[in-house]
């Protein structure tokens, strides 16, 4: 099914909808959610509270592109979910590609910035970086910091080696860094 006629079933409060979506989408949002939660019934339940999480928002929110917009609330409810669950302990990979991106995303604000940058805005500020990468360059980045696959997943994914993705990794890591200490020197 189309996803235009998968979301005019949402904007009609069909079931329906989220069946098609579970068929369309469902073994992306496993995806997503394992490689964040690492257990089969939390990502069963994290799957769960995407679809009611879809269910909930469309409408108002007509989504552009559904696969993007399941893929964002899947991340967003188990990211969500490993925060409740993990409040002290860490699941390494989410945790070291998070960290991997945190000094960029704090360098160059004070406390008093950080408390007044608006989410949407950083998102917008990212987006437009993302936008300028190469295709290559940008799958392999989002593919680490969106999917949270490992370094050996990305080889694999993207038939790189392994010198050749940390060295995307590093290098756009930096181009961020400095995009974002340009941006900020602007606000």
């Amino acid at each position: 099914m189309e996803d235009s006629n998968i979301i005019a079933l949402f904007f009609e409060r069909s079931e329906h909808a989220i069946k098609e979506t579970e068929i369309k989408y469902g073994k992306l949002i496993r995806s997503i959610a394992f490689r964040i939660l690492k257990h089969p019934a939390d990502t069963e339940e994290c799957e769960n509270d995407t679809y009611m999480g879809m269910w909930t928002s469309i409408p108002p929110v007509c989504p552009g592109n559904l696969k993007a917009y399941a893929a964002k609330t899947a991340r967003n409810q188990a990211l969500k979910k490993y925060r409740f669950q993990h409040a002290e302990k860490r699941n390494p990979e989410v945790t070291v590609s998070l960290s991997e991106l945190e000094e960029q995303l704090s360098d160059g604000m004070n406390s008093l910035e950080k408390s007044l940058f608006e989410d949407r805005e950083l998102a917008d500020i990212i987006n437009s970086f993302l936008a300028d990468l190469k295709p290559g360059t940008r799958q392999v980045f989002m593919l680490r910091y969106w999917y949270f696959l490992s370094i050996k997943e990305i080889m694999s994914e993207c038939g790189m080696s392994k010198s050749k993705v940390e060295s995307i990794l590093f290098r756009t890591r930096c181009r961020l860094k400095e995009y974002l200490e340009r941006v900020w020197r602007v606000k």
